[in-house]
């Protein structure tokens, strides 16, 4: 009676599953929704975007536009039951491209195809193409361009030096781009440049012609000393002030200048740091911790170190060391400027200060890459929109404007200057 029982539960079970799928598939909506009507185009660089008006079925969800662009690839773009405007864009080229606009319900039924056929203006990577300039560096390349639209774009920098061709290429959405080739040798470099989408597009090859990097090289530190104050005064110091050389000032008439925002040094000796560890080739290292950095204790914002390079230089670039530990943050400088005297004749104190420019380090959004440049230092052009050396100069001044954090003390570990010795 049990085997009897089990065999008739299962037949049940059966027929009834089987009776609710066919249920299920004959109450299920299989009608395509209505076309959308009215449809009107507006084009725009590298596509445009469409205006229609929506079917009536009640249960619409939105407008799909299917397309096929210059690399062969197919395109979806869709809109839902809210809005009336579908954009599309990849489009390469300035002639008529086929859009067919699908409307698609609930259900996922699909209407039969509106068919447009509509012509872009020129794309945006066409326009940015017209924009790269490529200009020597220091040991460099260059190449900048105008992105206003900020869509991403691929930047390709071909570079043919007699012997051997090769690419390099940024990905960027910035407004106004920037692209650094670096370690080129001295000698000439025929230049050509392209510009791709994501979509597969590319421009046509700009030429631009033989190119020839600036020479430069890391200065010798050995020959650099600290400035201390009385230097920066000359005979206008006053030695009778005090006996301690550290409470002696200038004389009265230029205390007006003996102030942290001007001729004036931060400590040159605090806590573990001194400031002739900012230029002796020793860079941070945390694993042993080594301390090589300078450390201006509870002196706050902003802050001057005056050096003396021993010689007179011509500057090109600057490498700038943090303190690794809590790097980009804590105690580390984040915003400072480079000051340039090329006093011959300082009996009477350093004069002729010149401003070359204002650095701010930036941390990279990518955590690996931000790691990555705080090891290897963060490089600056000293000029950042030309390329030039600096006047021939002997008297540098490091001034720090402020840190990543409101923190009174400030650290840093190195500096290291490129160029070209002598006038």
């Amino acid at each position: 009676m049990k085997k009897i029982f089990y065999y008739m539960l299962l037949s049940l079970s059966v027929v009834v599953g089987n009776t609710a799928c066919s249920e299920d598939d004959e109450n299920a909506d299989h009608t395509a929704p209505g076309q959308v009507t009215n449809v009107r185009f507006t084009p725009n660089y590298g596509g445009g975007y469409f205006l229609y008006d929506i079917p009536e079925d009640d249960d619409f969800l939105y407008v799909r536009a299917d397309y096929i662009v210059d690399s062969g690839e197919k395109v979806s773009k869709t809109c839902s039951t809210y809005g009336d405007t579908l954009f599309i864009e990849g489009f390469g080229q300035v002639k008529e491209y086929e859009v067919k606009l699908y409307s698609v319900d609930r259900d996922e039924n699909v209407s039969a195809p509106v068919i447009q056929w509509v012509t872009p203006l020129e794309a945006n990577m066409n326009m940015v193409a017209k924009t790269v300039k490529v200009r020597p560096g220091f040991s460099a390349l260059i190449a900048e361009w105008t992105n206003e639209l900020r869509q991403t774009v691929d930047v390709f920098v071909r570079l043919d030096d007699g012997e051997k061709v090769s690419e390099k290429v940024l990905s960027s959405n910035s407004e106004d781009g920037f692209f650094m080739i670096e370690n080129l040798q001295n000698k000439d470099y025929t230049i050509s440049t392209y510009v791709k989408d994501q979509y597969g597009n590319v421009s046509a090859v700009q030429d631009c012609g033989v190119i020839h990097p600036l020479e430069d090289a890391p200065l010798d530190k050995t020959p650099w000393t600290f400035l201390a104050n009385q230097y920066l005064y000359g005979s206008h110091w006053d030695y009778d002030s005090d006996q301690d050389p550290e409470k002696q000032t200038p004389f009265p008439e230029y205390m007006g200048s003996f102030t942290n925002d001007s001729l004036k040094n931060a400590p040159e000796s605090e806590f573990e740091g001194r400031i002739q560890k900012f230029w002796d080739g020793i860079t941070y290292q945390k694993n042993p911790e080594n301390w090589n950095i300078f450390n201006t204790g509870e002196y706050g914002y902003p802050y001057s170190y005056f050096i003396d390079l021993g010689r007179t230089v011509r500057g090109s670039r600057v490498r700038y060391h943090q303190r690794t530990t809590d790097a980009y943050g804590n105690e580390n400088v984040q915003t400072f400027q480079l000051w340039i005297s090329d006093d011959s004749d300082p009996a009477d104190g350093i004069t002729g200060w010149e401003l070359v420019s204002t650095y701010k380090i930036v941390k990279p959004a990518d955590q690996y890459e931000a790691d990555l440049e705080a090891e290897a230092g963060h490089e600056f052009i000293l000029y950042p929109k030309e390329t030039k050396y600096t006047k021939p100069f002997r008297y540098l001044r490091f001034k720090a404007l402020n840190g990543f954090t409101e923190r009174m003390v400030s650290v840093g570990s190195e500096i290291t200057l490129y160029g070209l010795e002598g006038e």
